[in-house]
């Protein structure tokens, strides 16, 4: 779809709308510890692309305490200055990055390794500007199974206390990467609603990572929400395998809001807009099994056809309009729903 045929209602609806990424990977690999003038350059992008807020992951999902402390601390001082961004930790920080032209950075983590053996550590990260917390990352840890694990036992009595803290704190809870029994045993210990902020349904996508019906549903009727990846292989259905288009994107998304509802479907296009080629190979030769059945990654083909990056945005919402959801559904899915949850979940 080309920018001349996008429709003067579109621009308008990403003009007023609050848009809301569910997940940007901010690191560039495993060892950055440094913000290049290009990375900060790259929110003034998100910016003009209309995105308000994004949950971007600042730290590694390996890192110990020591390495994710750092980075957090070094990602403060790279938004020194910079007229671009802000730090998002109240609904009002993005309420107002809209009003302003901004986008606010809500920190998220995508692993608990700093904090799993210390619960005490969750307040310190909250001080930090955390505002949300994968309970596992692929792996099982001491709270749970990751969705790599054959065998995934739930949440673990270590888990349960771990997501009392964090409601306590206003903290909201990921399960992106978690097994379907350790997420469905989340929203059941939450307090308040929890998200999956980018994955995809199983029921149409062969993947370890997908999320099945029961556990979409789980974490919906508590009023979470569920964003959808736009990485190629998470739209890579099972009844016509091939590389997805923004209509195969825009599909999934209209399977998950008949499946739950307009108020649980969000965006969280899992953008790695940092990795270079050899990043991007080395995570995928070394991580078979979240890819498997599906074709290799191929660097320039890592989104949906259609989509780039980030710029592309319009786009989706462009085929939001066009599949027949209304303004106020379309900007909903484009960032009112996380708005709501937020909302429900912050403190």
């Amino acid at each position: 779809m080309a920018i001349g045929e996008i429709s003067k209602l579109t621009q308008r609806v990403r003009r007023e709308a609050i848009v809301i990424q569910g997940l940007e990977v901010l690191v560039a690999s495993e060892g950055n510890q440094s913000w290049t003038q290009t990375q900060i350059g790259y929110f003034k992008t998100l910016s003009d692309a209309g995105v308000t807020a994004i949950n971007g992951t600042i730290s590694h999902p390996s890192d110990e305490l020591s390495d994710a402390v750092k980075k957090i601390s070094k990602f403060y001082r790279a938004l020194e200055g910079t007229e671009s961004a802000k730090i998002a930790l109240t609904v009002s920080d993005i309420e107002s990055a809209k009003k302003e032209g901004k986008v606010g950075v809500i920190m998220g983590m995508q692993g608990s390794i700093p904090f799993e053996r210390d619960l005490d550590l969750i307040k310190v990260f909250y001080n930090l500007g955390v505002r949300v917390m994968q309970i596992a990352f692929y792996q099982q840890n001491y709270l749970g199974a990751g969705c790599a694990e054959s065998v995934d036992h739930g949440l673990t009595d270590n888990g349960r206390v771990t997501v009392k803290e964090l409601n306590k704190l206003g903290i909201l809870i990921d399960v992106s990467h978690c097994g379907d029994q350790t997420a469905i045993d989340v929203a059941e210990a939450s307090e308040v609603p929890i998200a999956i902020t980018h994955s995809t349904p199983a029921t149409l996508v062969d993947l370890p990572r997908a999320k099945s019906d029961r556990t979409i549903k789980a974490i919906a009727e508590d009023g979470g929400v569920i964003g959808q990846v736009m990485l190629d292989f998470f739209n890579e259905r099972k009844d016509r395998m091939g590389r997805p288009t923004l209509n195969d994107y825009i599909d999934n998304i209209n399977y998950l809001v008949n499946l739950v509802g307009i108020d649980h479907v969000g965006l969280g296009f899992d953008l790695t807009p940092f990795w270079t080629k050899e990043v991007h190979d080395s995570f995928y030769v070394a991580c078979p099994q979240i890819y498997s059945p599906h074709r290799f990654p191929i660097y320039e083909e890592r989104y949906c056809k259609g989509f780039n990056g980030i710029s592309n945005i319009i786009q989706v919402v462009e085929g939001l309009l066009r599949h027949g959801y209304s303004e106020d559904e379309t900007k909903r899915i484009l960032g009112g729903n996380w708005l709501r949850l937020f909302r429900e979940v912050w403190k």
